[in-house]
């Protein structure tokens, strides 16, 4: 047998047909297989593994997982033993749950990655998952249409902090319209001391602001700021 430019198993020049060469042909053919559960997903990896198409890197599996969630019932697994969804937005029952997935599978994992967990939505910094952003909508006026309310967005940054206390900068998820009534800024889990201590913030503009430390220990580094901000 030999691979054709789709890598399909075909016969190789001068091969005679055969009825294992047609199964083998067929068995190659990397399409969505439909699967009830991940229970039934295991089962297909495991079958593959004893053939001459396991599941690998570079021949992943494709399925469709009936029991997930409505957009994210395709999934794919690259032989690791992990199924991840094709939106690329993991879905959980629980935080909890997420957290103990993440902890086994963080190298799957970049900066910025989004999981949903139960109802909320949260987003990965490098450590953990961290809450996205909440923002207040538009109030209905009375004429011609939608007025502006105060919007709301709050979350949390880590960025390379220098030694004189600058050099962290925060981007809104959503760029407020109009303006900026205020941002405040407090210390957050990712201080090495506890010396170390958020000024406030500086530079403020419609998307983004600057966060400024004080009594920065060991030269700068990593820290993380928690924000809230009110616009409109």
């Amino acid at each position: 047998m030999a691979l054709d430019s789709k890598k399909h198993a075909t016969l190789a020049p001068g091969e005679a047909p055969s009825r294992a060469g047609l199964a083998k042909s067929l068995l190659s053919v990397n399409d969505i297989v439909p699967v009830a559960n991940a229970t039934e997903q295991a089962q297909v990896v495991d079958a593959l593994s004893a053939t001459d198409f396991p599941v690998t890197s570079s021949r992943p599996l494709t399925t469709a997982r009936g029991d997930a969630r409505g957009l994210h019932t395709i999934e794919v697994s690259r032989g690791d033993g992990v199924f991840i969804p094709a939106s690329g937005v993991p879905s959980f029952t629980s935080k909890a749950n997420a957290d103990t997935w993440a902890a086994a599978h963080s190298s799957l994992l970049n900066v910025g990655d989004r999981c949903v967990a139960g109802p909320a939505d949260f987003r990965w910094d490098g450590a953990a998952w961290r809450p996205t952003a909440r923002i207040s909508g538009y109030q209905a006026g009375p004429n011609p249409g939608p007025q502006p309310s105060l919007i709301t967005q709050a979350g949390t940054a880590v960025g390379t902090v220098a030694a004189d206390g600058t050099g962290m900068n925060v981007g809104f998820p959503s760029a407020f319209p109009n303006g900026v009534i205020t941002v405040v800024v407090t210390n957050g889990d990712a201080s090495p001391s506890a010396t170390d201590r958020v000024r406030g913030a500086a530079n403020v503009t419609l998307s983004t602001f600057g966060v400024v430390w004080e009594n920065v220990t060991g030269g700068g580094g990593l820290r993380r700021a928690n924000w809230i901000a009110i616009g409109w």
